[in-house]
């Protein structure tokens, strides 16, 4: 097992308070036989002699400085640089404990899956936690079936299996698969071709992954117009469902899609946003509700729902 190089892509940009911890928890991982990429994606601050001074300290080190391109042009010139036959992605404001790379090396190894995928956990900026605990890993379960993947990947699992950052990947699924560069929500738009091109999955529910929420992060910030670009993938994931004639999936990522244009909705009424954006929004959500929700296998009540929006969206929003 020892024998597989691993290459742990870093982007990072304007996180000097948060990127020690983050780089300590990497070189001590009980797994050595890694690469850690660090991609300093221009930021303004220390970020980039923090990663130099890491350098000298640690020959598995290597630093990219490039301009400042978002967080997917940081990950895909990580992917560029990365030599290991698996890549692992961690956020710079982020820590994982000592063993997540054994762990999901392990897991794919011992079972044979493309993708291994732990749990995570949310932790607030002041939180100390104990990265060197001993774990019970338990065993894997192994996701291979479509219904399997449906019941995790659009269940009470959803973020820990569409999120980048909690799995290990082959190096070869990114051979023609990259991050969208200027999107947030970049997960959204990438992760589930990963997912599709496994076939095999081992998941393992033990958070080995700390997940600092801050408020001065892009999640944390207040509501932007930027946030619709999670519209734009869950609509790209409904016509990809729909071409492969997967309307359980289709339909699971138009529930999706209904949540997160109303929470939108309500959140430009605040600030009062101009809010035509949301109209070619909703006019893609009726467009699809209209010529497919018949095709699914939802109950007449649920259809009813989706219409409903789609037919009387101010009626529909007041009461949510």
């Amino acid at each position: 097992m020892n024998d597989i190089l691993v290459s742990v892509i870093v982007p990072i940009y304007n996180v000097e308070d948060y990127l020690p911890k983050c780089i300590d928890s990497i070189i001590c991982q009980t797994y050595k036989n890694i690469e850690i990429i660090l991609v300093d994606d221009g930021s303004p601050d220390s970020c980039g002699q923090i990663c130099e001074n890491y350098k000298k300290k640690d020959s598995r080190i290597k630093v990219i400085h490039k301009e400042n391109g978002g967080l997917s042009d940081a990950r895909n010139a990580g992917i560029c640089r990365a030599k290991g036959s698996y890549y692992v992605f961690i956020d710079s404001d982020d820590y994982i404990h000592e063993r997540m790379i054994e762990t999901l090396v392990e897991g794919v190894v011992s079972t044979g899956a493309d993708i291994a995928v732990c749990s995570f956990k949310n932790v607030k900026e002041d939180e100390i936690i104990d990265i060197h605990s001993g774990i019970n890993t338990g065993s894997y379960k192994l996701i291979s079936e479509d219904i399997d993947r449906l019941s995790y990947f659009y269940g009470d699992k959803y973020t820990e299996f569409t999120v980048a950052w909690n799995k290990i990947y082959p190096a070869s699924f990114f051979k023609e698969i990259k991050y969208p560069k200027g999107k947030i929500h970049e997960d959204e738009f990438t992760t589930y071709k990963l997912l599709e091109l496994a076939k095999k999955i081992a998941y393992i529910d033990v958070p080995l992954y700390y997940y600092v929420s801050r408020s001065s992060s892009i999640m944390g910030e207040e509501f932007s117009l930027k946030r619709l670009h999670r519209l734009d993938a869950i609509s790209e994931r409904m016509d990809h469902y729909l071409f492969l004639g997967k309307y359980d999936w289709y339909e699971k990522n138009l529930f999706l899609y209904r949540i997160f244009y109303v929470r939108y909705y309500k959140a430009v009424q605040k600030p009062k946003m101009d809010i035509d954006i949301l109209k070619e929004y909703f006019k893609t959500y009726k467009k699809s509700v209209l010529k497919n929700i018949l095709k699914t296998n939802i109950s007449i009540k649920k259809k009813l729902g989706y219409i409903y929006l789609a037919l009387f969206p101010d009626m529909y929003i007041k009461k949510k």
